[in-house]
């Protein structure tokens, strides 16, 4: 009797303990949306940046399965790894891959994949746009007070990217160097291009 009453009770301690942890979760991931509401959108980038990217970018999808995948089923695609705000036919996604023989001052960097279907560059100096925004699928316009902290969310975000990816550790990389990225790409499920601009997230020299 004794036995059966210190397993119920390690039991019911084994929930209890699970059950606050979920919920500590769910918490902390209810005050990190709460406090977009509260704080400049500056500050969400930097927050977002330091706190939430890294756990995000292990979900990158490699660049040659992005590309068959892209070329024979674009539909498939989309409906697996395709973000989008709102009703669009423009779809974000996060993929990752190699680029070789990096030129520090270049304007666009190539990412070359065998056998390819598209051509890919990576985007080193001048970055505009959501697609770095909306490829995480991290934000939700709702989480907002209004579009345009939304939109300047973005802005924040690219200006974070200039510096400390495209500036920082580009530069960090020696000349000719190959280096793996991270990065966001958008599509229209309606227009397959053949040109095909990565968001540089992360870049690492290969070692």
């Amino acid at each position: 009797m004794k036995k059966w009453i210190v397993i119920s009770a390690a039991f019911v301690l084994a929930v209890a303990a699970l059950y606050e942890s979920i919920y500590f979760e769910r918490l902390d991931a209810k005050n990190a949306k709460e406090m977009i509401r509260k704080v400049s959108p500056k500050e969400t980038a930097e927050y977002f940046w330091k706190n939430e990217l890294d756990g995000i970018l292990e979900t990158a999808i490699d660049l040659k399965s992005f590309d068959s995948v892209l070329a024979a089923n674009p539909r498939a695609l989309v409906q697996r790894y395709g973000k989008a705000v709102g009703i669009t036919s423009n779809y974000c996604f996060l993929v990752k891959g190699t680029a070789t023989r990096i030129v520090r001052e270049a304007e666009r960097i190539p990412a070359v994949i065998t056998n390819g279907h598209a051509n890919y560059q990576l985007v080193a100096r001048h970055i505009y746009g959501n697609t770095a925004r909306d490829a995480t699928g991290y934000f939700d316009i709702d989480d907002f007070r209004n579009t345009m902290d939304f939109n300047t969310l973005a802005t924040e975000l690219n200006a974070i990217i200039v510096k400390e990816v495209a500036g920082r550790a580009l530069n960090a990389i020696s000349p000719g160097a190959s280096m793996h990225f991270i990065g966001a790409v958008e599509i229209n499920a309606d227009n397959i291009p053949t040109e095909i601009a990565i968001v540089p997230l992360k870049l690492e020299a290969v070692r």
